[in-house]
């Protein structure tokens, strides 16, 4: 897995588009956030620094999925919509060692995964230090949310990804736009939802998505090759 976390950063790392764009989108919420507390000098802790990083979580989950989008396939940078997505052969190799293809998804979304924590993380650390975060009785499950929620979002989105096999560059845009559905609807829960619920709702998708990964990776990579004995 760290061999496959490797290659993935080092893809990223090729593909300066996605990782500006990552940047920029990362930035861009400090910067606003900046702005908007300094709108009144006079009480510049309006903005609820642990509410703003819950509910901005699930946008930094999916944000972490769709920065390593060049990891998946071996032309991310193509234009034409019906091109081909071409594949750089990880998939077979992995399948051709023998190791566990449940390995091989997870593997994906570890880059993901740390993407999406370290913007997640970053953000919240810079809200406490600007003093507009206010510590309450539910500051403990907020702040699990505000940890867990990146991870969880950006692991279900690389596995839609993964599982949607799409041929073409346009199916593979649609299918990454499907993918913002998780954070879409966890962002309205953690808006309208106490942080204990939130944190129920989490977990249970989580091992919801952890279950279906386990059923999709043993449907769409059987074990062609069996012992004779």
């Amino acid at each position: 897995m760290k061999a496959m976390l490797w290659k993935d950063w080092t893809l990223l790392r090729k593909n300066p588009l996605y990782l500006v764009l990552g940047i920029g989108l990362w930035l861009f919420i400090p910067v606003t956030l900046a702005v908007l507390s300094a709108s009144d000098p006079k009480n510049p802790a309006t903005i609820d620094g642990l509410s703003a990083a819950q509910t901005l979580a699930p946008w930094f989950g999916f944000l972490g999925s769709e920065v390593a989008l060049c990891t998946l396939m071996a032309n991310p940078n193509e234009m034409d919509l019906s091109a081909a997505v071409e594949s750089d052969g990880t998939v077979e190799t992995w399948r051709a060692s023998g190791r566990s293809m449940l390995q091989y998804c997870i593997a994906k979304s570890l880059l993901p995964i740390l993407i999406a924590e370290v913007m997640s993380l970053s953000i919240f650390g810079y809200l406490a230090w600007g003093g507009l975060v206010h510590w309450n009785n539910n500051a403990v499950l907020e702040i699990m949310c505000i940890v867990l929620t990146p991870a969880v979002i950006a692991f279900a989105g690389e596995q839609i990804l993964l599982a949607s096999h799409a041929a073409s560059v346009g199916s593979f845009s649609i299918v990454s736009l499907i993918s913002s559905a998780p954070m879409l609807v966890f962002m309205i829960a953690m808006l309208m939802m106490s942080a204990v619920w939130a944190l129920i709702a989490l977990v249970a998708f989580g091992i919801l998505a952890a279950v279906l990964s386990i059923v999709s990776a043993h449907h769409r990579y059987p074990m062609t090759l069996r012992p004779i004995l």
